[in-house]
């Protein structure tokens, strides 16, 4: 029998996610000075037909050094980032782009959350830029057209572009991945802290990738009594580096006999960006309450106050 569970997942990511195509501010339409205009649209060319005619060092180039923009919302590309980035556009190529420099977008100014119109040059220069409009995906089987965000921004004179990386992500997972991916238990991508003196032990953990959503992973692990005590609640932790989640079994029918063992399972994500790693997780179990009405907690270390 499988765990009632009621999650609480809070780890955080999400939102970062999102920001690579809208990050967390207000987004207004503007227009460019008229030469900033003509040379996004002569070098956003270039970026699209460098795609189209697989010149990977080109398209490398138009990357530019920064990831989003050289910005506070941006971060600057490693070498091994930028390298699976582009072996990533290989496999899913945007051939084509089709928008109006009239549609341009980008993060509003404090205090300027209302004003439309032409920057000014400076302004323009500090901005991460948003072209949205339709793009023609392809990879190796298939090709296709869908709605897509374009980032495009200033360094050092010049214009760079981040293509909208999380759609083509999502395709690149499906061609990427075969069969054997889906059937390898991958329990190395996630560590268990027992405390010794906690009265529920985790054990028996296997992990496998989602076949709906390939960044996701199932995982399943028995919660093994050691006590001579019914459990009726389990308080367990999932943590991510600095991110931490807390899924909750208990209520209803839920228990774990004395000296018994319980089937659970929890599903989460393994990453965000692929290009960045897998995320190494932790699972851990916090509190534990017994039928009698007793509960332990497990103690912080010194690492966790």
């Amino acid at each position: 029998m499988w765990i009632t569970r009621l999650l609480f997942v809070a780890l955080c990511v999400s939102s970062y996610s999102a920001g690579q195509v809208r990050p967390a501010c207000a987004i207004v339409h503007h227009s460019l000075p008229n030469d900033l205009q003509s040379s996004l649209e002569e070098r956003f060319s270039k970026f699209v037909a460098a795609q189209a005619g697989e010149q990977w060092g080109e398209v490398a180039d138009l990357l530019g050094r920064c990831r989003m923009g050289c910005n506070p919302q941006g971060s600057l590309y490693t070498s091994s980032y930028k390298q699976c980035m582009v072996s990533r556009m290989q496999a899913v190529r945007m051939r084509a782009f089709d928008y109006s420099i009239q549609s341009l977008s980008a993060c509003a100014a404090e205090g300027e959350e209302s004003s439309t119109g032409t920057v000014m040059r400076l302004t323009a220069e500090k901005l991460s830029w948003y072209l949205s409009g339709t793009g023609t995906f392809q990879t190796s089987s298939e090709e296709w057209t869908e709605p897509a965000v374009v980032v495009a921004y200033r360094d050092e004179g010049q214009w760079y572009f981040t293509p909208p990386q999380w759609k083509m992500q999502d395709k690149w997972e499906k061609v990427h991945y075969a069969e054997a991916d889906f059937l390898r238990d991958r329990k190395d991508e996630i560590s268990v802290r027992n405390s010794p003196s906690s009265p529920v032990q985790i054990t028996d953990v296997h992990l496998y990738m989602d076949r709906q959503d390939p960044s996701s992973r199932n995982v399943t692990f028995e919660l093994q009594n050691k006590t001579s005590k019914k459990v009726v609640a389990v308080d367990m932790g999932i943590s991510i580096d600095d991110h931490s989640g807390a899924v909750f079994f208990g209520g209803g029918t839920f228990q774990i006999e004395p000296k018994g063992n319980l089937a659970g399972k929890q599903d989460f994500s393994a990453y965000s960006d692929y290009c960045e790693g897998i995320w190494k997780q932790t699972m851990t179990v916090n509190t534990v309450e017994f039928a009698d009405g007793s509960r332990w907690q497990d103690k912080p270390t010194a690492k966790s106050k």
